[in-house]
Protein backbone atom coordinates (compact mmCIF):
# COMPACT_ATOMS: atom_id res chain seq x y z
CA UNK A 1 0.00 0.00 0.00
CA UNK A 2 1.50 3.56 -0.86
CA UNK A 3 0.29 5.27 2.30
CA UNK A 4 0.57 8.95 0.53
CA UNK A 5 -1.83 7.75 -1.68
CA UNK A 6 -4.36 6.64 0.56
CA UNK A 7 -3.93 9.44 3.08
CA UNK A 8 -4.47 11.75 0.50
CA UNK A 9 -7.42 10.13 -0.42
CA UNK A 10 -9.03 9.38 2.97
CA UNK A 11 -8.53 13.44 3.47
CA UNK A 12 -10.34 14.22 0.21
CA UNK A 13 -13.17 11.93 1.20
CA UNK A 14 -13.10 13.48 4.49
CA UNK A 15 -13.31 16.88 3.42
CA UNK A 16 -15.57 15.96 0.42
CA UNK A 17 -18.16 14.32 3.05
CA UNK A 18 -17.45 17.52 5.41
CA UNK A 19 -16.51 14.79 8.25
CA UNK A 20 -14.59 15.89 11.12
CA UNK A 21 -11.42 14.06 12.13
CA UNK A 22 -13.09 13.70 15.64
CA UNK A 23 -16.40 12.60 13.95
CA UNK A 24 -15.00 10.11 11.46
CA UNK A 25 -12.85 8.56 14.41
CA UNK A 26 -15.72 8.20 16.05
CA UNK A 27 -18.07 6.83 13.13
CA UNK A 28 -14.76 3.93 12.76
CA UNK A 29 -14.59 3.24 16.70
CA UNK A 30 -10.57 4.22 16.78
CA UNK A 31 -8.69 7.58 18.18
CA UNK A 32 -8.60 10.76 16.64
CA UNK A 33 -4.75 9.97 16.96
CA UNK A 34 -4.76 7.20 15.13
CA UNK A 35 -6.93 8.73 11.90
CA UNK A 36 -4.70 11.49 11.89
CA UNK A 37 -1.58 9.49 12.09
CA UNK A 38 -3.35 7.89 8.97
CA UNK A 39 -3.61 11.28 7.04
CA UNK A 40 0.04 11.89 7.65
CA UNK A 41 0.69 8.65 6.23
CA UNK A 42 2.43 7.81 9.10
CA UNK A 43 0.51 4.67 9.52
CA UNK A 44 -2.06 2.09 8.22
CA UNK A 45 -5.24 0.87 9.40
CA UNK A 46 -5.96 -2.53 10.01
CA UNK A 47 -7.98 -4.31 7.73
CA UNK A 48 -11.25 -4.01 9.49
CA UNK A 49 -10.94 -0.48 9.74
CA UNK A 50 -10.03 -0.29 6.11
CA UNK A 51 -13.23 -1.98 5.20
CA UNK A 52 -15.31 0.26 7.59
CA UNK A 53 -13.77 3.18 5.75
CA UNK A 54 -14.35 1.57 1.92
CA UNK A 55 -18.43 1.48 3.56
CA UNK A 56 -18.42 4.22 4.87
CA UNK A 57 -17.05 6.39 2.54
CA UNK A 58 -19.45 4.31 -0.10
CA UNK A 59 -16.04 3.78 -2.26
CA UNK A 60 -13.70 0.52 -2.89
CA UNK A 61 -10.96 -0.45 -0.47
CA UNK A 62 -9.01 -0.62 -4.08
CA UNK A 63 -9.67 2.97 -4.10
CA UNK A 64 -8.72 4.01 -0.81
CA UNK A 65 -5.71 2.04 -1.70
CA UNK A 66 -4.91 3.66 -4.40
CA UNK A 67 -4.92 0.20 -6.55
CA UNK A 68 -7.85 1.62 -8.62
CA UNK A 69 -9.21 5.32 -9.69
CA UNK A 70 -12.71 4.29 -9.44
CA UNK A 71 -14.32 5.24 -6.91
CA UNK A 72 -17.47 3.38 -6.51
CA UNK A 73 -17.90 -0.45 -6.21
CA UNK A 74 -18.62 -2.65 -8.64
CA UNK A 75 -22.04 -4.60 -8.48
CA UNK A 76 -22.49 -5.44 -11.76
CA UNK A 77 -21.89 -9.29 -11.45
CA UNK A 78 -24.29 -9.44 -8.49
CA UNK A 79 -28.02 -10.85 -8.46
CA UNK A 80 -31.34 -8.46 -8.00
CA UNK A 81 -31.64 -10.24 -4.37
CA UNK A 82 -27.59 -9.47 -3.62
CA UNK A 83 -28.11 -5.66 -5.33
CA UNK A 84 -31.76 -5.15 -3.08
CA UNK A 85 -30.32 -6.81 -0.18
CA UNK A 86 -27.02 -4.24 -0.23
CA UNK A 87 -29.37 -1.04 -1.32
CA UNK A 88 -31.18 -1.44 1.87
CA UNK A 89 -28.29 -2.05 4.47
CA UNK A 90 -27.36 1.35 3.27
CA UNK A 91 -30.70 2.98 3.69
CA UNK A 92 -30.27 1.61 6.83
CA UNK A 93 -27.05 3.00 7.38
CA UNK A 94 -28.24 6.14 5.83
CA UNK A 95 -31.14 6.61 8.69
CA UNK A 96 -29.21 5.29 11.03
CA UNK A 97 -26.35 7.91 10.48
CA UNK A 98 -29.32 10.67 10.68
CA UNK A 99 -29.37 12.74 14.09
CA UNK A 100 -32.20 12.27 15.89
CA UNK A 101 -33.79 15.27 17.54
Amino acid sequence: MDRSVFSQRLKQLRSLQGVSQYALADALGVSRTSLKNWELAAATPPLDVLVDMALYFRVSSDYLLGLDERRSIQISFLSGRYVDALTNLVRIMEEDAQPTS
